[in-house]
């Protein structure tokens, strides 16, 4: 009795203290997704302190790196767990995670196997193994690691455990990653984590996400809002409405900036964006004396400090320093931690020196491969065409125009004139003549689209057949509904049907029809009144060359001998 009694306290203790160290590694993941890293790294050193075989908070403690773009870190961390003998199939899954942040996804795949391979029951794979493994492939930018593979494992694991909501939201950032048409699923996968936990503010931070992507402002407002009201300590919500806001409304921003440091960490980002909210409040001198003071002290290495610099030198009109600094940001960052902004700053840094409109394109193509927001797309895609059109390139300002307005669900009047503008400066009058036609039956009362028209129709008539006659006609009977207003015009284009009629065509009789149309609308116009005498006379018979005979004609005189 007294050993059954032993063993029952024995195996009490035990569970005990395995449930304590599952609850404390839950309380390290916890300030992990509030995107605290200084506090998440504190508090897994510790734990790993007071028990350095937990392969799990070692794990977490490597996760909390990779999120500080530490990957050599990590990885000797990882590195070290495995020569100190604990092969422990979360310390396989770190190190798989790290090698697909360094680009060598057959190695990491490996691990991921290995580490499903060891934890397999009876029952089936270990859920959570399944759900680190898609969650490492959830990470970076699209180009890195392979988000079907972490698909098919996050299904699994859902199989397997229908009720732990991240593996949804893991699996609705891989369905991100494979694409902007892919968005549905991931919408999909964020509202079913919600239905397992309607307080999740992870999952609704993302969806909050995906409508900013889609300029959905309302929508965005009441996910983000709604990830605050599940949980007041979610601090990446606070942030993504401090970033929203301060381009748009510096007070609103202000609040949110304030209910964000007072959630999360007081480190070097709480510096960075002190001195962000001053430049967005306007005061440039200031921000930049705070960022000069981040660099002389203990945030001088803090990754997007360049971009601050950016940002105020070009408000205070130094073009060059603006440049360099986000220029060698651009080049040192992971791609998945530049922003749509940092491409515009690059971009509007680049135009304003002299010959490098190239780089700017060059990073308006970078943020076309890493953003999916349509709007933020087509902005970029009319960019480029307007720097190429600053260089004389109207064929590639074609090109990308041609691209916006396609992806764009609804361009403007202006848009298409652009692009038919574009066309005609191409020399591409087909295209041309397409889009002014389709202008004209946007706007049949607006003048554009006509004059479009005609302007294409006549520079294709390269040989001067009169193609572009039909053309002109169209045009002048939109500007004959007023022809007080436009009489000078209309005058114009009937000037050039003439001209071409009589001193191209030949054709008398059509450039007089034509004349006559003038005097019509103004029986005192010099030039047709001059005209029209002209051609009628050389319509008239001409008078035969009078001939000398033969008999009285002139001989020539006939040397003598």
């Amino acid at each position: 009795m007294k050993k059954t009694s032993f063993l029952l306290l024995f195996l009490t203790f035990m569970f005990a203290g395995k449930l304590l160290q599952a609850q404390s590694v839950e309380e390290g993941k916890k300030l992990l997704n509030y995107d605290r890293y200084t506090s998440a790294k504190s508090f897994f050193n510790k734990l790993i302190a007071s028990n350095g075989k937990n392969g799990e908070a070692i794990y977490w403690l490597g996760q909390t790196y990779l999120q500080l773009d530490s990957v050599a870190t990590a990885r000797a961390l990882y590195e070290k767990a495995l020569q100190d003998g604990i092969n422990d199939p979360w310390i396989w899954v770190g190190m798989g995670h790290v090698e697909l942040r360094e680009g060598k996804k057959d190695e990491a795949k490996q691990r991921f196997e290995q580490a499903i391979t060891s934890t397999k029951t009876k029952k089936g794979e270990n859920p959570a193994i399944l759900n680190a493994i898609g969650r490492a492939n959830a990470d970076g930018p699209s180009t890195v690691g392979d988000p079907q593979y972490g698909i098919d494992k996050l299904k699994r694991a859902a199989e397997l455990n229908p009720k732990d909501p991240y593996i949804y939201v893991n699996l609705g950032v891989n369905y991100l990653k494979l694409g902007s048409d892919r968005g549905g699923d991931a919408y999909e996968a964020f509202t079913n984590a919600l239905r397992i936990d309607p307080n999740n503010a992870r999952a609704k931070y993302r969806l909050g996400k995906i409508f900013l992507s889609q300029n959905n402002i309302p929508k965005f407002e009441e996910y983000m809002e709604g990830a605050t009201t599940s949980d007041a300590a979610f601090a990446p919500a606070y942030l993504e409405l401090y970033n929203y806001y301060a381009l748009r409304d510096v007070n609103k921003a202000r609040a949110y900036l304030d209910k964000w440091v007072a959630t999360t960490d007081k480190d070097c980002s709480v510096e960075y964006f002190s001195a962000d909210y001053l430049f967005k409040a306007g005061k440039y001198q200031e921000s930049l004396n705070a960022a000069k003071a981040m660099e002389n002290g203990a945030c001088k290495d803090f990754p997007r400090l360049k971009v601050l610099y950016a940002y105020n030198y070009d408000r205070l009109g130094d073009t060059l320093q603006a440049k360099s600094n986000i220029d060698a940001f651009m080049k040192s960052a992971s791609p998945d931690k530049i922003q749509p902004t940092d491409y515009l700053i690059a971009v509007t840094a680049s135009k304003k020196v002299a010959g490098s409109e190239q780089d700017a394109i060059n990073y308006l193509l970078k943020a076309l491969e890493t953003d999916t927001a349509r709007a933020n797309r087509v902005q970029y895609l009319d960019t480029i065409a307007g720097l190429y059109k600053k260089m004389g390139r109207h064929d590639m300002r074609l090109q990308y125009l041609i691209q916006s307005f396609q992806l764009n669900p609804a361009p403007s009047d202006f848009d298409l004139y652009n692009t038919t503008d574009a066309a005609i400066a191409a020399g591409k009058y087909e295209t041309a003549d397409s889009l002014a036609n389709l202008y004209i039956q946007r706007q049949p009362d607006q003048e554009f689209g006509y004059s479009l028209k005609v302007r294409s129709a006549k520079l294709a008539d390269v040989d001067s057949t009169g193609k572009a006659f039909p053309a002109v006609d169209q045009y002048i009977e939109f500007l004959s509904k007023d022809t007080a207003k436009n009489m000078s015009k209309i005058k114009g284009q009937y000037y050039y049907m003439a001209s071409l009629a009589s001193d191209k065509m030949k054709d008398y009789p059509k450039a007089i029809e034509i004349l006559k149309r003038v005097q019509t609308l103004d029986p005192n116009d010099e030039f047709a009144n001059k005209a029209i005498p002209v051609l009628e006379n050389a319509l008239k018979p001409k008078a035969p060359a009078k001939t000398t005979s033969s008999k009285t004609a002139a001989k020539p005189p006939v040397k003598k001998k």
